[in-house]
């Protein structure tokens, strides 16, 4: 059986980024309206988003979902980096992040119900992410991945899609700590 190398069709990859900004962005004005009384979950949100892309012909129903789980993924790898991290919100804030960037996971911490149920699903995402990695093809936020095979790091500086590793071809990463922190 020969097997094809998938190929991306001529601005996909754009197409891509755009709706990941696109829909970030909306994600972000829908949390905002948590501090105006209409309290928002995040799934209402990339609900809310999703369904705006697709309305507005940017994205397709397919693109659209794989872009919602992208962005979840992201949201809950900062709100997973955040638990982690000594210095937390304290170190993130005094990074060189946009206005934007800064109001937006505000809004997110915001709408975050901290209970332990809650957190104990972002425990159980973070260790589901760390078994079954990030796949090359797919978009991932800014931050460093290691390549599960060869140990080769990347780095991106910006929402993107995954390449194979540079060193072995590997397709496999896991998330090493996130462009913020």
């Amino acid at each position: 059986m020969i097997r094809r190398r998938w190929t991306m069709p001529k601005g996909f990859e754009a197409r891509l980024r755009e709706g990941y900004r696109a829909m970030s962005g909306r994600v972000q004005h829908a949390l905002q309206n948590v501090e105006k009384g209409s309290l928002h979950t995040l799934e209402d949100a990339l609900l809310q988003a999703r369904d705006m892309a697709m309305t507005l012909g940017e994205l397709t129903r397919e693109e659209a979902d794989f872009i919602a789980q992208a962005l979840k993924r992201d949201v809950e790898d900062v709100s997973l980096s955040m638990m982690q991290a000594e210095a937390g919100l304290q170190h993130w804030a005094e990074t060189d992040l946009t206005v934007a960037e800064q109001a937006f996971i505000q809004r997110v911490l915001g709408a975050a119900d901290p209970t332990t149920l809650e957190w104990l699903h972002l425990r159980e995402a973070w260790e589901e992410r760390m078994v079954n990695g990030i796949h090359a093809g797919h978009e991932a936020g800014a931050g460093a991945y290691e390549c599960i095979a060869c140990g080769e790091i990347i780095h991106l500086d910006r929402a993107a899609t995954v390449p194979p590793c540079p060193q072995c071809g590997g397709g496999r990463y896991r998330s090493i700590r996130s462009a913020v922190m």
